[in-house]
């Protein structure tokens, strides 16, 4: 758990901004100005919300068919890549030291549309699932250092990469503010397939990071609660038992969900028969709208966060999407007009 640097402008007695942003691809784009548009506003903190790298974008073969020294390798030159894009590496120097956090989603994880479930249970696969997740690991951890020479290890063979007990990714609870948590999900090395598969047997989040999640929201019922998933709220609709008991958390504590994946900005809110929940979705960092085909995205979000209010700010190619804002009152949990 690390606690975020709170700022005071005189709003509220607690000031925050939090920037989100999610699918980039650095093989096919180079320069990625969406940084520099973030920077621009200053803020505490970066949550990044999945699908940072794509192996399934100018893959020198098909990553399904690869051995595992292969898919290393191939990991391992995305990875180096995003860590060397110079509006990106900019912005997170410019960041507080454990402020930049990150998930995954099926394009980081495996490729387009991977599940978890099912991909643990091949052989073929299994040794990608423990590579993938020790390299989102080591992103974070340089990440969390700023960046720092040497804080993300210099050879496809490090151990580091290879020697990973074999666990799944980690979904810590982070304190970014006096009452004002981020969760980290993982939505996909549990997640089942949900064609021809029963309801009861279907899974997103799998029940040991529920309960985890639960408890540590539970454990601060007055704080607002930014829970971080690669896929959207629509994608958790096909997975009944996830979803009920996301309602059933959110009815009973202020939460907003920050997600990915799209390649769109999106604002929604669900009724759960007690507190609304609410979500934020901002895609599209630098891609376009089928990653390579159709027009270019440069999207980002902010969330400016006091003991007043969260309000949301998103935008594409650096000009606010106004129809978009939404400013929630924290007291009702509701928009203010």
């Amino acid at each position: 758990v690390g606690l975020g640097a709170g700022l005071n402008n005189g709003r509220g007695a607690i000031m925050m901004k939090l920037a989100v942003a999610s699918c980039m691809c650095t093989a096919a784009f180079k320069k990625q100005p969406v940084w520099d548009d973030i920077a621009a506003h200053q803020p505490d903190a970066l949550v990044l919300l999945g699908d940072s790298v794509y192996t399934d974008i100018h893959a020198p073969s098909d990553p399904q068919t690869m051995g595992d020294d292969e898919f290393a390798q191939y990991l391992f030159s995305l990875y180096r890549e995003l860590l060397a894009q110079p509006q990106f590496v900019r912005l997170v120097k410019s960041l507080p030291l454990g402020q930049v956090f990150s998930i995954w989603d099926d394009h980081d994880f495996l490729w387009d549309n991977a599940l978890g479930a099912e991909a643990r249970a091949n052989p073929q696969h299994q040794g990608k699932v423990r590579l993938s997740t020790a390299f989102q690991e080591a992103f974070r951890r340089a990440l969390s250092q700023g960046l720092a020479p040497g804080s993300f290890p210099s050879a496809y063979n490090d151990p580091v990469f290879w020697h990973r007990p074999d666990v799944p990714l980690s979904t810590p609870s982070i304190r970014l503010a006096a009452d004002v948590w981020l969760h980290l999900c993982d939505v996909r090395t549990f997640r089942t397939r949900t064609w021809l598969l029963a309801e009861s047997k279907r899974t997103l989040l799998g029940p040991a990071q529920r309960a985890q999640v639960a408890g540590a929201i539970q454990a601060h019922p007055q704080a607002v609660h930014l829970l971080a998933s690669g896929s959207t709220l629509a994608g958790w609709k096909r997975y009944a038992r996830d979803q009920k008991w996301l309602h059933q958390l959110a009815s009973q504590q202020r939460m907003l969900v920050l997600s990915g994946d799209i390649h769109r900005n999106e604002v929604d809110a669900f009724h759960t028969g007690g507190w609304p929940l609410h979500e934020v979705t901002s895609s599209g960092a630098a891609v376009r709208d089928a990653v390579i085909a159709g027009a270019l995205q440069q999207n980002f979000g902010l969330l400016d966060i006091d003991d007043q209010v969260v309000q949301v700010r998103l935008f594409h190619k650096g000009a606010q999407q106004k129809a978009l804002a939404r400013t929630y009152d924290r007291q009702t949990w509701l928009p203010r007009a």
